[in-house]
């Protein structure tokens, strides 16, 4: 009787294991292929990036969609997580309020700067010389190439005294 008890407990845990990852998986599976087959130009869907589009050709591992305007992206089927709905999408309301910030960073010609100006020095500077580069103190001051390089002009080699 106990030999039964043991099979039956592991026939129960194959079927919960059935009805608790693998028919959920396969349905998930299908919805997906479902949408996949039903896309239709015109069609505005999600990204897995998170990026919306609309849908503009179909082909059979590919599909071109729109961003915006102009703007085309070809990308394979799987990279479309789902068909967007109007709960996906946010609606900008574009607000006055936007002219405010233009105006405020549209001075007239005649403001003056703020703070002092130092007037002492002339407009133009004098031409000079570049400065000398400084040293780079992570290069090493040896210009020994390696044993495989034979040295140029400006290169030598260590002494082996």
């Amino acid at each position: 009787m106990r030999q039964y008890q043991t099979l039956i407990m592991i026939a129960l845990m194959v079927v919960a294991f059935y009805f608790l990852i693998m028919r959920p998986q396969r349905k998930r599976q299908q919805a997906i292929q479902r949408t996949m087959n039903e896309l239709t130009p015109g069609t505005r869907v999600l990204l897995n990036s998170g990026i919306f589009g609309t849908v503009l050709a179909v082909g059979d591992r590919q599909a071109l969609i729109e961003l915006a305007p102009g703007v085309e992206l070809t990308v394979l089927k799987q990279a479309i997580a789902r068909v967007a709905t109007d709960a996906d999408e946010d609606t900008f309301v574009d607000e006055d309020d936007d002219d405010d910030l233009e105006e405020a960073f549209d001075q007239p010609d005649g403001v003056e700067p703020v703070g002092p100006v130092d007037q002492s020095q002339p407009e133009s500077q004098p031409n000079t010389a570049p400065e000398e580069p400084t040293a780079d103190p992570y290069r090493p001051s040896s210009t020994y190439a390696g044993p495989d390089v034979e040295p140029g002009p400006e290169q030598q080699r260590p002494s082996s005294n």
